[in-house]
C-alpha cells in the first residue's frame, strides 16, 4: 500500500513530546501512531476518504490534530471531551471530519473508532451516549491512515 503523505502539518516534534503525551494520558501509543506523528505533526492526508461496510456514507477526514503546537492539539481536544463527558477516556482524539466528529485511537485495543458528537440525547447517561456515538473504522492505525482513498476513487468502492 502506497504511503499517504501529510501536508500542513505543525513544527516536527521529539519522542520525548510522545513520551510525555503518554504520561499525560496514562497509556502507550502504538508504534504505527508514534511513527505517524513523528514524521507528520497533525496536517491533511493526500487521501482523505474512508469507505467501510458499516457506513452508509463515506468518512472524509479534514485534518489530523498535531501533538504538540497550535490550538487544536490532540491533548487538548482530548481533555476537554473527557471534561464535558463526551468522550471515554479510553478514546484519543487524533482526527475531526467536516462536521466536528473525530475519529479516536482507542488505547486499550489500538484500533480507530468514528465518534459523533451531535447526536446525544439527554434521556441517556454520558456512557450510553458514549456507546451510541462510536463507531469501529478499522483494527489499526497504519491501516486506517494506509487504508484513506482519493475522492476520484469513490466510485470504484
Amino acid at each position: 500500500m502506497l504511503e499517504n503523505t501529510f501536508s500542513n502539518a505543525e513544527a516536527a516534534i521529539t519522542p520525548a513530546d510522545l513520551d510525555l503525551l503518554e504520561s499525560t494520558i496514562g497509556k502507550k501509543l502504538s508504534t504505527p501512531f508514534r511513527n505517524h506523528y513523528l514524521k507528520y505533526n497533525g496536517g491533511v492526508p493526500a487521501r482523505t476518504y474512508w469507505v467501510g461496510d458499516d457506513f452508509d456514507e463515506p468518512l472524509e477526514v479534514a485534518a489530523f490534530k498535531p501533538i504538540a503546537v497550535g490550538d487544536s492539539t490532540v491533548l487538548s481536544t482530548y481533555q476537554m471531551m473527557l471534561k464535558k463527558k463526551v468522550l471515554p477516556a479510553r478514546l484519543l482524539p487524533f482526527a475531526n471530519d467536516w462536521g466536528g466528529n473525530f475519529f479516536c485511537l482507542n488505547l486499550d485495543t489500538q484500533a480507530v473508532s468514528y465518534f459523533t458528537t451531535d447526536s446525544f440525547d439527554s434521556d441517556l447517561s454520558p456512557e450510553e451516549n458514549q456507546a451510541q456515538s462510536e463507531k469501529l473504522v478499522c483494527s489499526n492505525f497504519l491501516r486506517f491512515v494506509q487504508g484513506l482513498i482519493d475522492e476520484d476513487d469513490l466510485d470504484d468502492e
